[in-house]
């Protein structure tokens, strides 16, 4: 419950919500691959092509999922992919993993809809307790991008606790 804004999301179901659409996605984690918790285009750096490449803020990796890096470009807090790139880029990403389509397809959905939950989340803190209101100018792109992954038929549950607790971001309820 956050009482400056009035929101209310029932705890238990939102993480009953959320067991139910990863548990199926945890053996794809074992043994997992290098994923980046803040990884966007603003951390990759050219080094003299595209084929030579170097990150930056690395020092959040863990061991996760293989979409979740996808997920992480796809749907970066700084910019919107064209609907026209997101497609074959996923696409690409299945042919040279030989994933299955639909798995990671919803594992896209998942992990973006997951990770622009934690930004939204991290761009009301650094706004509210930490007065970086920069941020905020970001939260209705996040917010598309987590519309968008939770609009998967295999997230309909969490999409209604999502959509129940949290505001449309409108400038008037940005502004407070």
């Amino acid at each position: 419950y956050c009482p400056a804004q009035n929101l209310y999301i029932d705890g238990a179901g939102f993480t009953a919500a959320w067991e139910k659409v990863l548990s199926p996605m945890l053996p794809r984690q074992r043994p997992g691959v290098t994923v980046l918790r803040d990884y966007h285009a603003e951390n990759i750096m050219l080094l003299g092509s595209l084929h030579k490449q170097g990150l930056l803020d690395f020092q959040d990796a863990l061991v996760g999922h293989p979409a979740y890096d996808l997920a992480s470009l796809l749907r970066d807090a700084r910019r919107d992919p064209t609907p026209e790139l997101v497609q074959p880029l996923i696409d690409r990403y299945i042919r040279a993993s030989g994933s299955d389509p639909a798995e990671m397809t919803r594992a896209v959905a998942v992990y973006g809809a997951q990770r622009n939950l934690r930004i939204l989340g991290i761009f009301a803190r650094l706004c509210q307790l930490q007065g970086k209101p920069q941020y905020v100018g970001m939260i209705p792109r996040v917010w598309r991008h987590l519309s968008t992954d939770l609009s998967h038929p295999e997230l309909k549950m969490l999409q209604d606790i999502v959509l129940a607790a949290l505001p449309d971001p409108t400038q008037d309820f940005l502004t407070r």
